[in-house]
């Protein structure tokens, strides 16, 4: 594996990432995406939930293909990346479900080179998108409040590039950064919005749900395949 290669590259994209100061508008009916993957050796079982704005659960797809290579920490988007595209056109394609913003477990700019998977994923969409991880890539300094909503920020060379996020009152937090086209405060504050009673996102936490089951080849009611 050529990682030099592979960094010369994830610096390029990195490059294409879009970061506006201002919020979108979005609306209840907008559509979102919540990704999750599970991985069997080189099988990748990629679930995608999809969700109005307004938290209402639409449809949960489920897709059984390969990773896009094996693990190398920093380079993840390569491995996920691939998977998730092709999951995305299969719904595009044959649902004509449209998403106006994509969530994933993973990171977006709050990553060493400053793409992480979900800015791999804006970039090759183009549609706005946020990482939401469950452990950090970057040190950041501060204590965290105990209160669901508290934040702090999480910087890289002295610039601002995601949020540590109370989601639930004395659990643990979340790392929360625009992957594309989206601010880092609306990014924040539609993660919240969209996790009302666990740590976890509902549409990310719906698509982990679904994507352990079917690692484990155990099939979930009403789950689309694709």
């Amino acid at each position: 594996m050529d990682l030099d290669l592979l960094r010369d590259e994830q610096e390029w994209l990195a490059k294409q990432v879009v970061i506006p100061s201002t919020p979108f508008d979005f609306t209840p009916y907008d559509i979102l995406f919540g990704i999750d993957i599970q991985y069997v050796g080189e099988q990748a079982f990629c679930a995608i939930s999809a969700h109005y704005f307004n938290g209402e659960h639409i449809q949960t797809f489920i897709l059984k293909t390969q990773a896009g290579m094996e693990y190398i920490s920093g380079f993840f988007c390569f491995r996920e990346g691939p998977p998730v595209l092709r999951a995305i056109r299969k719904i595009l394609e044959k649902q004509n479900i449209i998403p106006k913003l994509i969530l994933i477990d993973g990171h977006g700019i709050a990553h060493p080179r400053q793409l992480g998977i979900a800015s791999w994923i804006g970039v090759k969409t183009n549609l706005p998108s946020i990482g939401i991880a469950k452990r950090p890539l970057l040190k950041y300094e501060g204590t965290l409040a105990p209160e669901r909503g508290a934040t702090i920020p999480i910087r890289l060379k002295n610039k601002v590039v995601g949020t540590v996020l109370r989601t639930q009152t004395d659990i643990k937090p979340v790392f929360v950064s625009p992957g594309y086209n989206i601010s880092i405060e609306q990014a924040s504050d539609l993660t919240l919005q969209l996790s009302p009673s666990y740590r976890i996102s509902n549409p990310i936490r719906i698509a982990d749900h679904v994507a352990r089951a079917y690692s484990k080849e155990k099939k979930v009611a009403q789950v689309i395949s694709l």
